[in-house]
């Protein structure tokens, strides 16, 4: 995020990817595997607007398509502009029923304490809204110089009534829209357009970290960021075209809650509370959990995050996994760093998007323990094409990650509570598979999950 002086001229040009089409070596037809996508047409009507290239029927030589059922530029250009319709809209409608007055003093600019950033959220939402509307008009002229015609915006309804949700919403639809760019662009046929159309990422990357930052998410708490295909995507973007069918994907918000008392453990030590480390989730599509599997070894990033609390090497782990959609560290207590971990009564909250079939999983530490943490195996966020909603603490275990000996809960010279807080890899080691704690140690003395964390989705 800059803060740029008022004399410095942006320069914001609608024909960026109108420009690339200058360097077109020949009208042919670049194909894409249809299967990837399931249908250039198909895909784009999902979202609202209709994927009218012309010469769809047949290969024409004005690179806009093959036969029916392929996937051409044109097709892949047009999706990329249903998604910014969509984004362009959003914010059409935030502006448009909002003030200046009425945002900057709302609760979510006063997380901004210095007065030039406070007071420069309306027009900082008003740029984001004029690059989407420069993006469509780049992305109107590049389809239209091809050959094809480009999509029409459908009718949208946004589900939010504060500002808090609308900048929810924000941050989960850039980050949709920056995971779309990431499993898009490679299907671009035409080298020459892969250029700008990741000039366009990189400037979505930029809206997603400035929402998370209104949101009071981390703003870059993986190194790897998932890419998501447009079987993926689609769904979601459903969610905000009016009229749709059902069985489209949604965006969630997740609430976890430390709801330990002294006492929990019956030890001295920390009046027998259990804080919590910074979780670490992540939605998966098909496949193993990318974070923990009950029976085989723990990964370093579970290892890490079950002896000494630490997410980012998790969060890096769950976030490069090829079946990862959505992930990330999900914020400290009150937005701040400094103290990350989640005592009793404090909460945390972070968003993410997931379509029907997703599912989800989270770890974080049960720190008055050697090597224990809490873990979904994973949950499946849909039933049938109903979103999962509500306490879902019942699907959450404690798990023992089998990397160091343990003691009884609360006690022992390895734990964390007794160690420096820096401290990294103490204890002796154990090399065991993942287990459920209670299985390994029956003799051990263990809260129930749901006397130390609670654990809720709602979805948007």
């Amino acid at each position: 995020m800059s803060n740029e002086p008022d004399d410095i001229e942006r320069t914001d040009s609608p024909s960026l990817l109108g420009d690339a089409s200058e360097y077109l070596t020949s009208r042919r037809s670049f194909m894409t595997d249809a299967a990837t996508v399931g249908g250039g047409a198909l895909a784009l009507s999902a979202l609202g607007g209709t994927a009218a290239a012309d010469g769809h029927e047949g290969d024409d030589g004005n690179g806009s398509g093959g036969g029916s059922g392929d996937v051409s530029d044109v097709d892949v250009l047009n999706y990329a502009l249903g998604l910014e319709h969509l984004e362009a809209a959003y914010y059409n409608d935030f502006l448009d029923s909002h003030s200046e007055s009425e945002v900057e003093n709302s609760d979510v600019a006063k997380y901004f304490a210095r007065p030039t950033l406070r007071y420069s959220v309306y027009q900082q939402i008003q740029d984001v809204r004029d690059h989407e509307e420069a993006h469509v008009e780049a992305l109107t002229g590049t389809i239209e110089d091809l050959g094809g015609t480009p999509v029409e915006p459908a009718e949208y309804e946004f589900p939010y009534e504060t500002m808090e949700e609308f900048v929810a919403i924000a941050d989960r639809l850039e980050a949709v829209g920056v995971s779309a760019y990431a499993g898009a662009a490679p299907l671009l046929s035409n080298r020459d357009l892969i250029p700008p159309a990741l000039s366009i990422h990189s400037v979505e990357a930029e809206h997603q970290t400035y929402f998370q930052l209104l949101h009071l998410q981390r703003p870059a708490p993986d190194a790897f960021n998932p890419a998501r295909s447009m079987d993926q995507v689609l769904p979601i973007a459903r969610q905000f075209v009016a009229g749709a069918d059902g069985g489209g994907g949604r965006m969630f918000t997740a609430t976890v809650e430390n709801v330990s008392t002294p006492g929990a453990l019956n030890v001295d030590r920390a009046d027998g509370v259990v804080p919590l480390s910074p979780p670490v989730w992540a939605v998966y599509s098909g496949g193993e959990n990318p974070a923990f599997v009950p029976g085989e070894d723990a990964n370093e990033g579970t290892e890490i995050v079950a002896e000494d609390g630490f997410p980012m090497t998790l969060a890096q782990t769950v976030a490069s996994a090829e079946n990862t959609t959505d992930s990330g560290v999900a914020p400290s207590p009150g937005g701040s760093l400094e103290t990350p971990a989640l005592g009793p009564g404090e909460s945390v909250e972070f968003g993410f998007s997931a379509a029907p079939g997703d599912h989800f999983t989270m770890e974080t530490m049960f720190v008055q323990s050697n090597d224990w943490f809490y873990g979904f195996e994973g949950l499946s966020l849909f039933d049938g094409e109903e979103p999962v909603s509500g306490d879902v603490t019942d699907h959450i275990a404690v798990y023992d990650a089998g990397t160091e000996a343990d003691t009884a809960p609360g006690t022992g010279p390895d734990q964390k509570p007794v160690q420096d807080p820096e401290a990294m890899d103490v204890g002796p080691t154990e090399d065991e598979p993942i287990q459920l704690a209670a299985e390994r140690h029956p003799d051990f003395d263990i809260p129930d999950a749901s006397e130390v964390i609670e654990v809720t989705i709602a979805p948007q």
